[in-house]
């Protein structure tokens, strides 16, 4: 019977495993870096520093840090999908609630997520002009489909689908940028009851704005006659 001598790999060179096993340290390390300093305020050098290795390792497996970049903010789009879809409930009030109790949950599960999606709408805005090609655009088209049906059945000078799909999402984001801060300021130190009061209200603000108008009343505001 032959014996075969079990192939070895040359010295420096790494296995697929390893490569792997790097390669998905260096996209944690830019996900870390990217919401704790943004896009311009993170380097190759930072990335490397991060991981202990030098700047041609991680140009070697992660491309350039525009790349690095795109890689994390797909992650983040995979992340959303799903966060404005399948709401069964039919009552608009209902659906952006939901919306609203989802995008909370997002948002506590990610918070690094979160931070790069805020500093992205800050520092590029340039960038939103190509929303086609933006990565978080699937998300933002998906959810305004969403207001736009909660909002179907409300006359458009009442109620703006846009403009309470950017309340909802403001609303949410924000209050998690501001709750160390106003915590710190009120002497709080129940971070979730401070959750639970807020989504709360944000479900409170939403049904009376979203609330069907009374059978019989008209869907558009009657024109005043001159006197």
């Amino acid at each position: 019977m032959i014996r075969t001598e079990p192939t070895k790999r040359r010295p420096g060179r790494r296995s697929v495993a390893e490569s792997q096993d790097t390669r998905e340290r260096l996209l944690a390390a830019a996900q870390r870096l990217f919401a704790q300093h943004g896009y311009a305020g993170t380097s190759i050098r930072d990335l490397g520093s991060a991981l202990g290795v030098a700047s041609s390792s991680v140009l070697h497996h992660g491309g350039s840090k525009r790349k690095l970049y795109a890689l994390v903010l797909s992650r983040i789009s995979g992340s959303l999908s799903g966060v404005a879809s399948d709401i069964k409930s039919h009552e608009g009030a209902d659906m952006m609630c939901e919306f609203a109790d989802r995008m909370m949950s997002w948002s506590d599960q990610n918070p690094e997520f979160l931070q790069i999606v805020q500093r992205e709408m800050m520092e590029v805005p340039r960038r939103l002009g190509e929303a086609h090609q933006w990565p978080l655009a699937g998300f933002v088209q998906e959810a305004l489909e969403l207001s736009e049906r909660a909002t179907a059945s409300l006359s458009a000078d009442k109620v703006d689908a846009e403009m309470t799909l950017m309340v909802i999402i403001g609303a949410v984001t924000n209050f998690h940028v501001s709750l160390p801060t106003f915590m710190r300021l009120r002497g709080a130190t129940d971070a979730v009851d401070m959750k639970r009061r807020f989504i709360d209200t944000l479900d409170k603000l939403i049904r009376a704005r979203l609330a069907p108008p009374p059978a019989g009343f008209p869907h558009q505001k009657e024109k005043r006659r001159p006197r």
